[in-house]
């Protein structure tokens, strides 16, 4: 009988420790289940690699990739799905190359949102892959699993891109119809309650947090984003009846925090949810990504009662020449006063900003900056500073309103923003992503040489090198600070100093090699020291997950 691994490589290592069940594979299982009921012989399984790292089954250290190898090989398997999600493309890669030189007869399968954006091109420089698959899978796991379990002639799978006789073909892609349902996961595949009782002690931002698919697609174009790319404008819901009988059924699994991973949810889709929760009392909480300028004044009160207590949302930048630029402009001010809105309302803000623009100013990082502190504690610079010297020290809250992080502006293959600035893009030796510092799996050393365009490289920059050093290192001590953003505002307060201007006096009492390269504990307690000089109650300043 043949074997069918669904592969889950790692996702993420130090600074959140969080195994999310993985539902793409869940999906792919409920199709290859059907593939079966039609008379095919295989048998199939997930591989959760991710969660096995994290359960210490693996490491993060030379020897992963000799375990872990050793590990799909002894399954002695004929087909790989892999998914690729995040920063896991140099995973991948590198196990596919230890597979196919012990089992060169496996087929490799890869697809994800990175893999599609750029197939074609991917294919020509992966060698060890087979079949890139382009959207979703379930409308090609039908024509693409018959085939490689037999003549293995790809010609007629839609949606792929493959290797015959050393040349690649690709095939055009096609989607799900309208009216073919999103197919549920198949839960029987993993152990639910391992990953429950693992999340009790590694919990993301709120405990029992789980992830489903609402839906697929973005009605946005953002100049900068893979997803919106991907899915051309389209947007599609499941039904609401089935997303609630799956809230439940993980709930009673002891997953009681739904979060939905579609990337913007429309105002349209979140009434009738919202609503239909109300009616039917269903008492979970939840969260889902969505744009508040695109939500109305009144959805606050709506999504509070049905039960939201959680959005994340792309503020960006509140500059308007770089809005234009980037095709997301949004209005600072109404955004800000809905986030005060939502927060009177009891839902918490996960707000994302992006600095390091092409042409951007310190004037206008500052402005990002200012603006990010101002979301991360819903009071405006004047209200807060009222608020910080009216409060004695250690009466000032510790934990910020809403989560704010300024992130690198980076580069996803195929987006519209690599496709512009990828004369001028290059790989450099820091990183400001959280997962790769102190990182084996993540390290500059393993990325160094990837132009694969099978995923994201996070030390891809168009930056020279000495503003890569200068955004890396503001920013690292940027969203350290801004995780306590009462204190870091009683700070520049006290020192008479503009944020920026503290962080840069920062980077210098800390050293700037320090700051880009240093292991999250090491960093944390040093830039602690720095803090401990200026105040007199010293709040336990470490970040938390999901910070």
């Amino acid at each position: 009988m043949k074997k069918i691994l669904l592969i889950n490589p790692p996702v993420s290592i130090d600074l959140n420790k969080t195994a999310f069940i993985p539902l793409p594979l869940l999906v792919l299982g409920t199709c290859l289940k059907k593939i079966r009921e039609k008379g095919f012989d295989f048998s199939y399984e997930v591989v959760d690699i991710d969660f096995m790292l994290k359960q210490g089954f693996f490491f993060d250290n030379k020897s992963f990739y000799q375990q872990s190898g050793d590990f799909i090989l002894k399954k002695k398997p004929d087909i790989l799905l892999f998914t690729v999600h995040g920063l896991n493309h140099i995973i991948v890669l590198k196990l596919s190359e230890r597979i196919k030189n012990e089992r060169p007869s496996c087929v490799i399968v890869v697809g994800g949102i990175a893999p599609t954006l750029k197939a074609n091109e991917a294919m020509k420089r992966c060698a060890n892959i087979d079949i890139i698959v382009k959207g979703e899978g379930e409308p090609v796991l039908k024509h693409l699993i018959p085939a490689a379990l037999n003549h293995k002639n790809f010609s007629n799978v839609p949606s792929i891109v493959y290797r015959k006789d050393g040349q690649v073909f690709e095939n055009p892609r096609c989607y799900l119809s309208k009216d073919e349902p999103i197919p549920s996961p198949n839960y029987s595949l993993v152990r639910i309650k391992d990953y429950i009782i693992h999340n009790k002690t590694n919990p993301y931002i709120h405990p029992g947090f789980v992830l489903i698919e609402s839906g697929r697609g973005c009605p946005n174009h953002c100049l900068f984003c893979a997803p919106a790319k991907i899915w051309e404008g389209n947007v599609r819901y499941r039904p609401v009846s089935e997303i609630i009988k799956e809230m439940k059924f993980l709930a009673e699994k002891g997953g009681n925090f739904s979060f939905f991973t579609q990337d913007n949810l429309e105002e349209s889709f979140l009434r009738i949810f919202s609503e239909t929760l109300i009616k039917e009392r269903v008492n979970i909480s939840w969260g889902c990504y969505s744009r508040l300028d695109r939500l109305s004044d009144n959805m606050a009160g709506l999504l509070s009662k049905a039960g939201c207590r959680l959005i994340f949302t792309g503020f960006e930048t509140p500059n308007r020449s770089t809005q234009k630029i980037i095709r997301k402009v949004i209005n600072p001010l109404v955004a800000f006063e809905k986030l005060q809105s939502f927060n009177a309302n009891g839902i918490q803000l996960i707000g994302s900003f992006i600095a390091g623009f092409s042409h951007e100013t310190e004037e206008e990082l500052e402005c990002t900056m200012r603006f990010a502190i101002e979301c991360a504690t819903g009071l405006k610079n004047e209200q807060l500073n009222q608020f910080i010297t009216k409060t004695a020290q250690d009466k000032l809250p510790q934990k910020s309103t809403n989560i704010c992080v300024i992130h690198p502006l980076s580069y996803m293959p195929g987006t519209d923003l690599f496709e512009k600035e990828s004369e001028n893009l290059h790989i450099t030796k820091y990183s400001i992503h959280p997962d790769c510092y102190g990182s084996f799996l993540f390290s500059y050393n393993e990325f160094k040489n990837d132009r694969s365009c099978l995923g994201g490289n996070p030390y891809l920059s168009h930056l020279s090198e000495d503003k890569i050093r200068y955004y890396c290192s503001i920013l690292r001590l940027f969203n350290f600070l801004n995780s306590r953003p009462y204190y870091f505002a009683l700070l520049f307060l006290m020192l008479k100093k503009s944020p920026l201007a503290l962080i840069k006096n920062m980077v210098t009492y800390l050293g700037e090699e320090f700051v880009l390269t240093a292991k999250i504990e090491k960093f944390e307690a040093k830039s602690r020291d720095y803090v401990n000089k200026h105040l007199e109650f010293i709040p336990k300043w470490t970040v938390k997950k999901g910070q």
